[in-house]
């Protein structure tokens, strides 16, 4: 399995995801994904942050449920989350992004569009944070901080704290992965992911 990934090149990580995927027993890969694979239909259908989209096999074209096609740059992550998933039960144990494999290579980009840009957000705002990620469907988890587990895919949970600043110290936050993550996703993905829920948890701002 490749550690490795680059986005420089969409179009050719979507052309090699769309291979793989190509490859893979649908029915299987449902029970591997907690997906709904529709037999008479050819389709695959995944729930992504409340959302529902429906991935076509073999070719490995992606639509919401309103028949919109997706971002080149979603439907890399939904194919490479079908394509990694090799059904392993999650821990419950949370861990740092730097051990995950290879994390510490990527550490300054997932600083840089994950963990700042959810500071940025949300660092002053944590009763704001809460209630964007119950939204979502978000659960508490008991831990230092102001602390929410959001699923972003049926088998990919990311926990999101928050430890407010006061006078003496700025807010600072982290981002957590269960210790199952490499099983279901690229390590590159995982600095990119919880972007994509910092935007939708922004969006419902009042």
């Amino acid at each position: 399995m490749e550690k490795k990934r680059s986005y420089h090149n969409l179009e050719e990580a979507l052309k090699q995801a769309e291979s793989r995927f190509a490859g893979l027993d649908p029915a299987e890969t449902a029970e591997k994904t907690e997906t709904t694979w529709l037999s008479e239909d050819q389709i695959l259908v995944i729930d992504m942050l409340g959302e529902e989209y429906r991935v076509a096999y073999p070719e490995g074209k992606i639509r919401s449920a309103d028949g919109k096609e997706v971002s080149i740059y979603l439907a890399i992550i939904i194919l490479h989350y079908l394509v990694t998933a090799d059904g392993t039960p999650l821990t419950g144990r949370w861990i740092a992004y730097r051990h995950l494999p290879g994390g510490g290579i990527y550490i300054d980009p997932f600083n840089k569009r994950a963990v700042t840009p959810f500071l940025k957000t949300f660092g002053e705002r944590p009763a704001e944070f809460t209630s964007a990620a119950i939204a979502l469907g978000g659960r508490e988890h008991k831990a230092s901080g102001i602390s929410m587990v959001i699923t972003v895919l049926p088998r990919v949970p990311i926990c999101f704290t928050i430890w407010p600043g006061d006078e003496e110290m700025p807010a600072t936050a982290n981002i957590l992965f269960d210790e199952a993550a490499p099983h279901y996703l690229p390590t590159e993905d995982y600095a990119h992911l919880p972007a994509i829920v910092n935007g939708v948890l922004k969006s419902m701002l009042q």
